[in-house]
C-alpha cells in the first residue's frame, strides 16, 4: 500500500520585519501587599506576522499543556467584533480555582533587533531574545487585572545588552527624572537582601504611589 507523501517542513529563513508582536501571559494572584502579587509575564512566543501571533495567543495555555477543566472560567477573544471586556491587547482571559487570573495578551514593539531567523508560514521568531520588561502597579486599586500594566521596553540578543538598558528605563538621561525623584528607588546589583526575584534589576515608587518594576525575561521561559 503506498505511503501519504507529507510535505516538506518550511526551513527557517532570514528576515527584518518592522515589527515584532509578542504573545506574553500572566499569573495574577490578588493578594493585597504582596510584591509578588503581580507575576512577571512569560513571553511564549514572538512572531513577524500579526495573525499569527493572534492564533498563537489563542492556543498559548493549551500549548503549555493546560486544559480549560482547570479553570472556573475561559474566555477566549474570537474577533473584534464581539463585545470584550478584558483590554484591547487581551487575546485570553480565565479565572484559577484559587481566585487568579491568568490572561494571555499580546505587545507590538518596533524591530530594533535587526535580521531575526524566522520559521515556517507564521514567521515566529528562533532567535533566543531577552526582554527588558516594565511593570506598573498601582495598590490604591481594586484587585483587577486593570491594576497593573507590563509592557515590553526593550528586546536584545544578549542579557548584558538588557541589563545595561535596565538601570537607565526609569530616568531620563538629561537629568530630568532622576532617583531623588521617587519615593523610593532601589536596584539589584547583588546584594544579598534584595526582595524581589533575582531577575528584577529596580524597584521603585513614585511620589504618587505607583510601584514600578524592571525585569529581564529571556524569551520562551515559564
Amino acid at each position: 500500500m503506498a505511503t501519504q507523501a507529507t510535505a516538506p517542513l518550511t526551513p527557517p529563513h532570514e528576515g527584518s520585519p518592522d515589527n515584532l508582536y509578542h504573545v506574553k501571559r500572566y499569573f495574577w494572584y490578588p493578594t493585597p501587599n504582596h510584591t509578588n502579587s503581580v507575576l512577571q509575564p512569560s513571553i511564549r512566543g514572538t512572531f513577524a506576522s500579526l495573525p499569527a501571533a493572534k492564533k498563537f495567543a489563542s492556543q498559548a495555555l493549551a500549548d503549555e499543556g493546560y486544559q480549560p477543566g482547570q479553570f472556573q472560567d475561559l474566555q477566549l477573544r474570537r474577533d473584534s467584533g464581539t463585545e470584550w471586556t478584558f483590554g484591547d491587547d487581551v487575546m485570553v482571559y480565565a479565572k484559577t480555582i484559587e481566585e487568579g487570573t491568568v490572561t494571555v495578551e499580546l505587545e507590538t514593539t518596533p524591530n530594533r533587533v535587526g535580521k531575526l531567523s524566522l520559521e515556517g508560514p507564521d514567521e515566529r521568531v528562533k532567535d533566543s531574545l531577552y526582554f527588558l520588561v516594565q511593570t506598573v502597579i498601582d495598590y490604591s486599586r481594586d484587585w483587577s487585572v486593570g491594576s497593573r500594566r507590563t509592557i515590553v521596553e526593550g528586546v536584545f540578543r544578549t542579557v548584558e545588552e538588557a541589563k545595561e538598558k535596565a538601570f537607565d528605563i526609569l530616568l531620563e538621561a538629561n537629568g530630568e527624572i532622576s532617583r531623588s525623584d521617587f519615593a523610593e528607588y532601589s536596584e539589584n546589583r547583588g546584594q544579598d537582601d534584595w526582595e524581589f526575584d533575582d531577575n528584577v534589576l529596580v524597584h521603585a515608587v513614585g511620589q504618587n504611589g505607583l510601584n514600578f518594576l524592571v525585569a529581564i525575561v529571556k524569551g520562551g521561559e515559564p
